[in-house]
């Protein structure tokens, strides 16, 4: 006699009668339910302790602190301090704000700058590079011709700075401090001076010899003065 299965004693294929039957349905509905409710409920819970990285609400950006004529090169507005930097909101940010100066290495403001005008990456343009672009005011160029030992002219490259010496007769003076250097080629020096060093220096390069002495790139200081005399080099 065949024994009954241990199936048939407690009910037979219930699996398949509680999908066929209505209440079966409902029953793997509701179940259902509940576990994508709990899922739901610790997907919010993880959420909730999730760290929040909020939006930077403030920016660093630089302005201009003086006036800048059109043509100015970037290297000009760096090195006369024509820039300032200032944190504002980051609503107020014009549209590509720079907050590096290098982001305008190599160019010119395309337009005249305001005081206080935020420097965008669209207020400077590629173009040729003059020497006039680097004037303005009672700045002037003028070409000093000098030797090797006296004007540096192997080593000066534009952008350096540099005191100027004139050795007399009997002493030596110092004429300028913290000249730009605009340009060196063939032995000519181009220096930025104002106009009264620059007839001083019109003077002095057919009558004594000069010196360029060079000063270091950010934090020189000065132990002599301009005007101040020593005995001959």
């Amino acid at each position: 006699m065949e024994v009954p299965s241990i199936r048939n004693r407690i009910g037979g294929n219930w699996t398949g009668q509680l999908l066929t039957s209505r209440r079966g349905a409902l029953t793997i509905a509701a179940t259902a339910a509940v576990l994508a409710g709990l899922l739901l409920y610790l997907f919010v819970q993880h959420y909730r302790r999730a760290p929040v990285v909020a939006a930077p609400t403030s920016i660093s950006v630089f302005v201009a602190d003086q006036y800048i004529p059109a043509g100015t090169p970037a290297s000009t507005v760096a090195a006369g301090s024509m820039l300032k930097r200032i944190v504002l909101p980051s609503t107020q940010a014009v549209v590509g704000a720079i907050a590096d100066p290098s982001a305008i290495t190599g160019e010119v403001s395309a337009t005249a700058i305001e005081s206080g005008q935020q420097i965008s990456v669209a207020d400077f343009t590629h173009a040729v590079v003059t020497l006039g672009m680097y004037l303005s005011g009672d700045y002037r160029a003028i070409g000093v011709p000098l030797d090797a030992p006296h004007g540096l002219t192997t080593y000066l490259t534009q952008g350096d700075t540099v005191d100027i010496m004139d050795d007399e007769t009997s002493k030596t003076v110092v004429i300028a401090q913290n000249v730009a250097v605009l340009e060196n080629a063939g032995g000519i020096v181009v220096l930025k001076v104002t106009d009264a060093q620059a007839l001083e220096l019109a003077g002095s390069s057919d009558n004594s010899k000069l010196w360029l002495i060079l000063r270091p790139p950010t934090g020189a200081t000065e132990s002599v003065r301009v005007g101040s005399q020593e005995g001959n080099l």
